[in-house]
């Protein structure tokens, strides 16, 4: 056997066992015991109970559950005031479950995905506040200076969101940038103590029978299997970081920026860097056009995993024959989602009972709801919520699969 042979067979041998271990990291054989829960959207004392009712953690919110799997669906942040400390507590029960031998699954909800873009429409003063330090205020002023010079450089442009260099303008941009702002966009970026963890988070995973996942899935969303999708999801994130660490250094966007702004910004200087038609100016338009196209993503689709409600709001007749293709296409049995809230804050089952609602509005001063869990333990599923008894669902029939 020649030398490029033997280097063609290792790098073949690579590839199967780098794919293979892929599929590991989204597919797992079934617990003794499981338990999901859903949107927590930093309703922290919330989280601990229905952590505590389902003997997940302690009085100390010490990991309490043994060899069980906690599968959270995403959504940890964003409009509850208490964000970050909900994602401190599911950290650390991450490594205190495999201490003990169980395991805590973190997945991507719309939300994650959205703070990871700079999408903060949701993120309140009050949030940004449990990120300030005694130097935040420095910060800000500092920061103000580093952007008026930004804006600077584009002074023969025209844009429209550029503050008026004045205290009125002055005053404005520092609302829109309340304290903790800079320092939340950090935790949350590539080398953020947060945004490192989110961005190794899975968008589904799949656990025995079930599939889990924050949206759903579309039965007419044309795809390979559980694998390509996840790794599609989780493939634009630093392909996301990329554009924007391109556009910044480049000057073509500044990066503290929001999603919103950096998109409106970068698509006027693209306009003028066209007008002006100078060759040299191509590569930079090329990739303010990545950026813009973002919006056809997978991470961002209504039709996405992330994003999809299909499953919790369309008729069942409409997607029932659709649904039971695609489960028996990857060999599962059921879906576990969020990200819908209920109207009548119960975990709820639908297509017969081989979908699982679990989004039953946590948040309370949001969604006057509360909060719940799904226990999937030697083939039962019961619900628990905080409040009242444990209630024992139907399980799911089963499906014919394909060998």
């Amino acid at each position: 056997m020649g030398r490029k042979t033997r280097l063609a067979l290792k790098v073949v041998f690579a590839c199967v066992i780098s794919t293979w271990l892929l599929a590991l990291a989204v597919t797992a054989p079934a617990p003794a015991r499981l338990v999901a829960i859903a949107d927590v959207h930093g309703a922290y004392p919330e989280f601990v109970a229905i952590l505590q009712r389902t003997g997940l953690i302690d009085e100390n919110r010490q990991w309490a559950g043994g060899s069980a799997t906690l599968v959270q669906t995403g959504d940890m942040i964003d409009r509850g005031a208490r964000s970050r400390e909900c994602l401190d507590l599911l950290m650390a029960l991450e490594g205190q479950a495999e201490k003990a031998g169980g395991k805590v699954i973190p997945l991507l909800g719309n939300h994650e995905a959205m703070n990871i873009m700079g999408d903060l429409r949701y993120v309140t003063p009050e949030i940004y506040r449990t990120f300030a330090t005694d130097q935040s205020e420095k910060l800000r002023e500092q920061a103000y200076r580093d952007y008026m010079k930004f804006v600077a450089l584009h002074r023969e442009h025209t844009h429209t969101a550029v503050p008026t260099d004045d205290e009125a303008g002055r005053q404005k941009w520092m609302g829109e940038h309340p304290t903790g702002f800079f320092e939340y966009r950090d935790a949350f970026g590539p080398n953020g103590k947060y945004g490192r963890w989110l961005r190794k988070h899975h968008a589904i995973v799949q656990i025995g029978e079930g599939l889990f996942v924050h949206g759903g899935l579309n039965p007419e969303l044309k795809f390979r299997n559980i694998t390509d999708l996840d790794d599609q999801v989780r493939a634009e994130l630093p392909a996301f970081d990329s554009i924007w660490r391109t556009l910044s250094d480049d000057k073509i966007i500044w990066p503290y920026m929001t999603l919103a702004e950096a998109v409106q910004y970068a698509t006027e200087e693209s306009k003028w860097l066209q007008a002006r038609g100078a060759t040299d100016d191509a590569a930079a338009v090329q990739e303010i056009q990545k950026l813009i196209d973002y919006r056809s993503w997978m991470s961002v689709s209504s039709d996405g995993p992330l994003w999809y409600r299909g499953l919790a709001q369309d008729p069942e007749e409409k997607l029932m024959s659709g649904l039971m293709a695609m489960l028996a296409r990857l060999k599962a049995q059921y879906i576990v989602e969020g990200h819908t809230v209920l109207s009548k804050i119960e975990i709820t089952p639908r297509f017969d009972n081989h979908v699982f609602l679990l989004d039953t509005g946590m948040l309370k001063e949001e969604y006057q709801g509360r909060a719940s869990a799904l226990e999937i333990k030697e083939g039962k599923f019961t619900a628990y919520h905080v409040d009242g008894e444990p209630k024992v669902l139907v399980a799911p029939g089963s499906i014919k699969i394909a060998r």
